[in-house]
């Protein structure tokens, strides 16, 4: 309810893009025009703003069509770009990641037109949908945990991933690999990243907000149209494309590990 309340509040300020709803440790953000400050909740996000973490430092950020973005320590991201009409539920949200650890859950503007962060490594788009990324000078790593499609270009080749649960990576100057299925638990350290220190995967404030936001089902669980099994996409399948469909009846991608059998 307090989340609601700031977004609602922020929304009249014509420079607002977006709320900080979670802060832990000392989170910066740095707005183009004026002087860097502490990212405490409550704190209206600029386009053109310049986020940084320190090892213990969080933080969860909450945009105006509802798009939603956790980031871990010691990260490093420019909110380049937010464009969006409320009435028309349009617009465009893009974002240059250098380093660090994200989990970005797609809002409104992400039904119509995907979201796109740049790497050093890698460009990813996200429609509709959950992801998580690892962004390294040289390599990004990218997992598609729900929604219609998430994509990683470079070197001249695009992967498409449409399937939960699968993951694809890229080297710097070098084209993204073949999407592949993690084994059991192999995120567990990345979403403990995501974590305050000292508590278990899915236990912080963070993490909790996201939850009860509903965003997971209000922004990136249902579709344009509604027309495929999972959010108006097309029937999720393996990978790079092939292979035989999934069991569209995927739990929730907060609850399920990668590799663990659909319910």
């Amino acid at each position: 309810m307090a989340t609601a309340t700031m977004l609602a509040t922020t929304s009249v300020g014509a420079q607002s893009i977006g709320v900080t709803s979670i802060s832990i440790g000392d989170p910066l953000g740095k707005p183009p025009t004026a002087a860097e400050r502490v990212l405490r909740v409550g704190i209206d996000l600029q386009a053109g703003e310049l986020v940084t973490t320190g090892a213990e430092d969080r933080c969860h950020l909450l945009f105006l069509d509802g798009t939603a973005l956790t980031v871990g320590p010691q990260a490093r991201l420019t909110l380049d770009k937010f464009v969006y009409d409320k009435d028309r539920k349009l617009g465009a949200l893009t974002l240059s990641a250098t380093q660090g650890m994200f989990r970005l859950v797609g809002g409104k503007i992400s039904k119509t037109v995907p979201i796109t962060v740049h790497t050093p490594a890698s460009t990813l788009t996200i429609r509709g949908g959950i992801m998580m990324f690892k962004v390294a000078p040289i390599e990004t790593i990218a997992t598609f945990l729900f929604g219609y499609e998430m994509t990683m270009s470079g070197a001249g080749r695009t992967r498409s991933v449409t399937t939960p649960g699968w993951q694809v990576s890229a080297l710097a100057g070098q084209p993204p690999g073949l999407p592949i299925l993690p084994p059991r638990g192999g995120l567990a350290g990345e979403m403990r990243t995501l974590e305050a220190p000292g508590v278990r995967p899915g236990d912080s404030a963070a993490d909790r907000a996201a939850q009860k936001s509903g965003f997971a089902d209000r922004n990136s669980g249902l579709g344009p149209a509604a027309r495929g099994p999972i959010q108006g996409g097309p029937q999720p399948r393996h990978g790079d494309g092939s292979g035989p469909p999934r069991d569209p009846m995927l739990r929730p991608p907060l609850l399920q590990g990668p590799g663990d059998p659909p319910r």
